[in-house]
């Protein structure tokens, strides 16, 4: 049980990517927190997992709602008293050509996109650095060795970008939200690891899922046919990813902070 008595929160984890994340992590004996749209799909995660994976919250919500996200964030820390690893995986795909778009579109994507990556990620930051924060502040003051990250508890944050984040025809809002993404991966790698906090992203190609579900099927299968040529590997599955996402919460990957990793089915990308 690789993740006995941690806590995972993932965000998405009703569908796709998130679903097999919380599959994965409930198999490895973590406690689940589950924040979605689809009440529905949660249902048919907890009955999904509920033979290993007694200690499960589900709170059904709008990733870029502030509110709904403390709630959330609250929720979690009120009944479990910490959170280990946050898995930002919640988002919407809507293609368009850049003369077509809508700009209501647009501004959806990033509310969703980026925005709710964000919101997550402050929502526990702030609890999670409350303590940490205090100590170097009172190690400064008194003149004495600042602790080292190491010394704070150890907490993880990974963020679901693309391989769209390098530029995709007809995706110019998923993009630019993706490459967003990698942004506040960055940063907040950068700003975070002071107090252990180490934050990562994970850069999938196409994989199999409700929200590609109708760019593998458009056109006759055309899209299909392209995704399996430029991707050496073929198109993904949502284990693919959640395999990637446990093994950078895992102990395995402790050495690691602001990776950005793409799972690309074999091709090359160049951000």
């Amino acid at each position: 049980m690789k993740f006995k008595n941690k806590v995972a929160l993932i965000t998405g984890g009703a569908s796709g990517i998130g679903r097999e994340t919380v599959i994965q992590f409930a198999q490895n004996g973590a406690k689940i927190g589950i924040f979605d749209l689809d009440q529905k799909n949660i249902e048919s995660v907890r009955k999904q997992i509920m033979d290993y994976c007694d200690d499960f919250v589900s709170i059904t919500g709008d990733v870029s709602n502030k509110k709904n996200v403390q709630e959330c964030v609250d929720t979690l820390f009120e009944k479990y008293g910490d959170v280990d690893y946050l898995i930002n995986s919640a988002g919407i795909l809507k293609d368009n050509m850049i003369d077509k778009i809508q700009e209501e579109i647009f501004d959806e994507m990033l509310a969703v996109n980026l925005k709710g990556t964000f919101l997550f990620i402050q929502a526990c930051v702030r609890n999670w650095i409350k303590a940490p924060k205090l100590t170097i502040e009172t190690a400064k003051k008194e003149g004495k060795p600042i602790p080292k990250p190491t010394s704070f508890p150890d907490k993880r944050i990974i963020n679901v970008s693309s391989m769209a984040a390098e530029g995709n025809i007809g995706q110019i809002a998923y993009s630019a939200t993706k490459a967003g993404v990698i942004g506040i991966t960055k940063t907040a790698a950068k700003e975070l690891i002071q107090y252990n906090i180490r934050t990562h992203a994970v850069m999938p190609a196409l994989i199999y899922s409700p929200m590609t579900e109708g760019l593998v099927t458009k056109d006759d299968g055309k899209w299909k046919k392209y995704y399996e040529v430029r991707n050496p590997l073929g198109i993904g599955e949502p284990k693919h990813v959640a395999d990637v996402i446990l093994f950078l919460c895992g102990t395995e990957s402790h050495f690691m902070n602001g990776a950005i990793i793409p799972i690309s089915g074999g091709r090359l990308h160049s951000l």
